[in-house]
């Protein structure tokens, strides 16, 4: 009796360790800055600036490069702005991506562990304060939007976030829809666009 409690004990804690993540993975880090006084009503059509500054995208790796592009035509067009020609854009959108390996140490460190002994089952929670040093990639997407009439930058949205296995295809456009929709639901700035879209 005593170990089927220790078990549901352990199953519970293992569960909201479960839950906690999966709450933290939906939360996508975003900002934004932009020209203040600029008068983004204005802002009706855009088309593609030219991206010469990318290191993830039209020459090293397209079919990256397709997801983003896509996922931000898609975004624009259901808050209602409308694609053409460049000439006739009022403004131009371009993105670019840097992957960078960052470092991360923390001096706590827990688990939970369930196994068998010469005693029968037993389960156990240990905490730890030794260092734990890790790596990992962190994604650094940025979209910026280029007024046509004045000929500059005048609003950019940022996310920078930790990298998750990303080799399953379908996961990589969800992340990267998820992503460019956090993005895009800052602008225009100071007011909702009139559709958003859901993530």
């Amino acid at each position: 009796m005593q170990g089927d409690n220790m078990r549901s004990k352990i199953k519970y804690l293992v569960g909201a360790l479960i839950a906690l993540a999966i709450s933290a993975c939906s939360s996508i880090p975003v900002s934004q800055d932009f020209e203040q006084g600029f008068d983004f009503s204005g802002l009706k059509t855009f088309a593609w600036d030219q991206n010469e500054n990318t290191e993830w995208g039209l020459t090293s790796n397209e079919l990256v490069d397709r997801r983003i592009r896509s996922a931000i035509e898609n975004t624009l067009t259901e808050q209602q702005f409308s694609q053409v020609d460049s000439a006739q854009a009022d403004f131009l959108i371009l993105y670019n991506v840097v992957v960078e390996q960052r470092i991360s140490s923390s001096n706590v460190s827990g688990g939970v562990s369930m196994g068998r002994s010469t005693r029968g089952r037993h389960g156990s929670i240990g905490i730890s304060t030794g260092s734990q040093v890790r790596t990992y990639d962190q994604g650094t997407l940025l979209i910026d939007v280029i007024d046509v009439a004045g000929d500059k930058l005048v609003w950019r949205g940022v996310s920078a976030q930790a990298l998750p296995d990303l080799s399953d295809p379908q996961r990589l456009t969800d992340h990267v829809n998820n992503t460019v929709a956090a993005i895009l639901v800052q602008f225009p700035p100071g007011g909702k666009p009139a559709s958003t879209s859901s993530y």
